[in-house]
């Protein structure tokens, strides 16, 4: 009974496994099927930790950056859906295709989980701030003003009843009117290669 060892994946997804994801995420089965081998030769038992999706992260970003790191964690706790500190096969390719092949105002969904850190359904400055630094460091946008800076210029934007933080429908319909902001704020708004 103590004895609990996660059980390795199977060698392919079900049928029903491929139609679900084809369905969330738009994907081929042979695009599907090529993330799943690879997110198994990673992480056989079917999930990846916190510290595994922040290396996996960082390849997939290309990156050494110790600010990479921040935003993957951020990130991941986007993508964490269930909140068990884990993220299983489908969550990460249905949040991975979404972020990087979806549409504006669904990248916008897990860019407003990924400012609001404290999971209140709203994004206050010092939350704003905190990313702007990190994204800013990696994405190299706008390097001549200071994330406070920024963050302040797009709470005057985007606050519209003024109550000093920034509720998900301000968040995201101001993204979508605002073209700049929208790049400025959204680390997914880049395109990236989808695997073959």
């Amino acid at each position: 009974m103590g004895n609990h060892h996660p059980r390795p994946m199977d060698e392919d997804l079900s049928l029903n496994d491929y139609r679900y994801l084809m369905k969330q995420t738009h994907l081929t089965p042979h695009v599907i099927q090529g993330w799943y081998r690879e997110f198994v030769s990673l992480c056989p038992n079917g999930q990846l930790n916190k510290s595994q999706f922040i290396k996996f992260y960082k390849e997939l970003e290309n990156s050494s950056t110790k600010n990479v790191e921040g935003i993957a964690e951020n990130v991941f706790q986007a993508f964490d859906h269930n909140g068990n500190q884990r993220i299983d096969f489908k969550e990460f390719l249905i949040a991975y295709a979404l972020t990087s092949t979806g549409e504006p105002a669904e990248k916008l969904h897990y860019t407003f989980s990924l400012f609001d850190t404290d999971q209140s359904q709203t994004i206050e400055l010092n939350e704003m701030i905190e990313i702007l630094k990190k994204v800013l460091t990696i994405t190299h946008k706008v390097s001549q003003m200071s994330p406070q800076s920024v963050a302040y210029d797009i709470f005057r934007t985007l606050d519209i009843d003024h109550n000093q933080s920034l509720s998900k429908d301000e968040f995201i319909n101001g993204c979508l009117q605002n073209n700049a902001i929208r790049h400025i704020l959204s680390p997914f708004e880049c395109d990236y290669p989808l695997k073959n």
